[in-house]
């Protein structure tokens, strides 16, 4: 099954000079893939990923999350389907200072008015899923990075999402939480068959993916498919981003 089409996508920002952000995009998620969008700063990747995740209307073309085009919907059907079928993972967390990690974890079924039983019992699933079952009742400001994009993360998975979008998920992270991270991700597509759309420019958190499209002004620009090898897929991410331009500096020469 197709959990996301995107067809023919257009995105012109007004402005003094128009500038075409995107330019007629196809790309199709099938259920349980985990993929990459990589492109040099400025390529279009986080645009696209706004379409995807109705925070951006597209100028024109398609976007159909699970069949259904969220762009035809009123507000609050909207609302609802971001809230139950999209999960979020963003560079700095989103998390809320106030509360517990308990708490920042089962907010999107707290607004779903979700009966508390089912909330105890998603909750431990996916703490002991992402490993933090020993931090619930720290406040985020007393938990490392890693430990609060791991919280991030089972509060987008909680609802068992159609779809997950990470943006830069790693960009905030030291090389050790960001694998680790990534290996979070990595393991809950395998186990739970989610589906994954991961933006980054790090060719290292690239190689946990199983496909990686790259966008180059905003076009597509070539696609890449992983073997066995995460270390050959790798080389192939660094070559692919050398060959389409990407900002050497943006590389990072991290072994595997």
């Amino acid at each position: 099954m197709d959990i996301l089409e995107v067809k023919a996508l257009n995105k012109v920002y007004a402005g003094k000079v128009a500038t075409q952000a995107l330019t007629d995009i196809h790309l199709t998620i099938k259920e349980g893939e985990f993929v990459g969008i990589m492109g040099p700063s400025g390529s279009g990747k986080t645009t696209l990923l706004n379409m995807v995740s109705t925070i951006d209307r597209p100028s024109s073309g398609e976007v159909k999350i699970g069949g259904r085009n969220p762009y035809t919907m009123k507000k609050s059907e909207l609302a609802h389907f971001r809230r139950r079928q999209l999960g979020f993972v963003f560079q700095d967390f989103n998390l809320l200072d106030t509360l517990t990690v308990a708490e920042n974890i089962v907010l999107p079924l707290t607004l779903d008015r979700r009966p508390l039983k089912d909330m105890e019992s998603l909750l431990e699933q996916a703490a002991t899923r992402l490993g933090i079952r020993d931090i619930l009742n720290k406040r985020v400001y007393e938990i490392s990075g890693g430990q609060r994009q791991r919280t991030a993360i089972a509060r987008a998975i909680i609802g068992a999402p159609l779809l997950l979008l990470a943006d830069e998920p790693t960009g905030a992270l030291d090389s050790n939480s960001s694998r680790i991270v990534m290996e979070s991700l990595a393991e809950i597509n395998e186990r739970d068959r989610t589906t994954l759309m991961l933006v980054t420019h790090d060719p290292l958190a690239a190689s946990y993916c199983n496909r990686i499209v790259f966008i180059k002004d905003g076009k597509l620009a070539a696609e890449i498919h992983r073997g066995e090898n995460r270390q050959t897929f790798f080389q192939k991410i660094i070559d692919t981003l050398s060959f389409w331009g990407g900002n050497t500096s943006e590389l990072s020469s991290i072994r595997v």
